[in-house]
């Protein structure tokens, strides 16, 4: 496979750049979260911890371990969205040791965040929407078709109607097939993965084998066992879609760009600041409980360029990047809504089912936020 390179970066990046360095130094605020990121992981994690109690030591009836099956698996997803997330990207705090404790929220939910690391952080953010270095978007089975690039097959003129139950299979393929082979193997698709230090394979194993026993085996003292594995897939269903569709609406739409290298040269046709915008999109923007429960992934332009910056400041930023890009002429996609979010992938996932479809690049510039 030819090295993906991108040309040097021009004037959008720069200008960016020095524009949110401005707003920082101009509101003293620091990049990083705040007493107010310590009080949300609190609420979060004393979530999670009551939502497993109960379910495991206090569920009597069906209806009420149905509840705490969905509490639990929405307590996971903010644990995902807002604590591992800024954490695995060294942006909860400026202290190296508690950023790697909060990414290792990941471990604690059944996935590794030393994985993470190198699939997220390296592949998807470098190469957002190229196929076949972004395994995010890869759909290596062949069911899905997420990538005009991708070959079709004719069960795709059906995928409107079954990706969404291929969502919901996303965690449960993480914690009991994904990370293992990803770690035995050493490579994530063509990427080989570096070289665990000693230290890291035993915390793997660790955190596998702590994940599996309170999942898994210490409900069954309490419970049939096949209960606790019906439990078990259930929340992980619930867990895999809400996870999958967050991730989907911001990369996966009928104007997102899915731009490819020069077949002999590995170069990209963008510098990557304006590649990693016009292959992701916001949505939902002014809607504070969609930001405060997505840990701010709703703005994921956002998110892409500064990476390193806390999600609580991406409302904030929001406006300085829409600035730049329409100064620059970049097309800046946002979504007004959720509802308008999922309809555009809904329609895209019809579109990539057809054999022959043609994209509508950069068709719609966003509303000013």
């Amino acid at each position: 496979m030819t090295k993906i390179r991108f040309p040097a970066c021009a004037g959008f990046h720069k200008a960016v750049k020095q524009r949110v360095e401005q707003y920082f130094m101009d509101s003293k605020l620091a990049k990083t979260g705040d007493w107010r990121m310590f009080m949300k992981t609190g609420g979060i994690l004393l979530w999670l911890v009551i939502s497993y109690l109960i379910l495991v030591f206090f569920s009597t009836s069906l209806v009420g371990a149905m509840l705490m099956i969905f509490a639990l698996a929405q307590g996971f997803a903010l644990a995902g969205f807002n604590i591992a997330h800024d954490g695995a990207h060294d942006s909860y705090t400026k202290s190296k040791r508690i950023n790697w404790l909060m990414g290792c929220t990941f471990d604690l939910l059944g996935g590794s965040q030393m994985l993470w690391r190198q699939k997220h952080n390296r592949l998807h953010h470098i190469y957002t929407n190229i196929y076949g270095a972004d395994e995010d978007i890869d759909s290596s089975h062949g069911l899905l078709r997420l990538n005009p690039h991708q070959p079709w097959h004719p069960w795709h003129r059906f995928q409107h109607c079954y990706a969404f139950a291929m969502y919901s299979l996303l965690t449960l393929w993480w914690v009991t097939i994904g990370d293992f082979r990803k770690f035995f193997s050493g490579h994530i698709g063509p990427y080989k993965l570096r070289k665990p230090a000693g230290a890291e394979v035993g915390f793997f194993f660790f955190a596998k084998l702590f994940y599996f026993g309170y999942a898994l085996i210490l409900p069954c003292y309490f419970h049939p066992w096949l209960h606790v594995l019906l439990a078990f897939v259930g929340v992980h269903l619930i867990l895999g879609l809400t996870l999958s569709v967050a991730f989907q609406l911001a990369h996966i739409s009928e104007h997102s760009s899915f731009p490819t290298p020069d077949a002999h040269t590995g170069m990209m046709p963008q510098a990557w600041a304006r590649h990693t915008v016009e292959t992701t999109a916001n949505f939902a923007p002014h809607n504070p409980w969609a930001t405060w429960y997505l840990g701010g992934l709703n703005f994921q332009i956002e998110h892409h360029l500064f990476a390193n910056i806390c999600h609580r400041h991406y409302p904030a930023i929001s406006t300085i990047v829409a600035e730049t890009c329409h100064e620059f002429a970049i097309p800046y996609v946002s979504y007004p809504t959720v509802r308008v979010a999922l309809a555009g992938h809904y329609r895209f996932l019809k579109t990539m089912g057809r054999r022959c479809n043609t994209l509508r690049e950069h068709a719609v510039v966003s509303e000013p936020i």
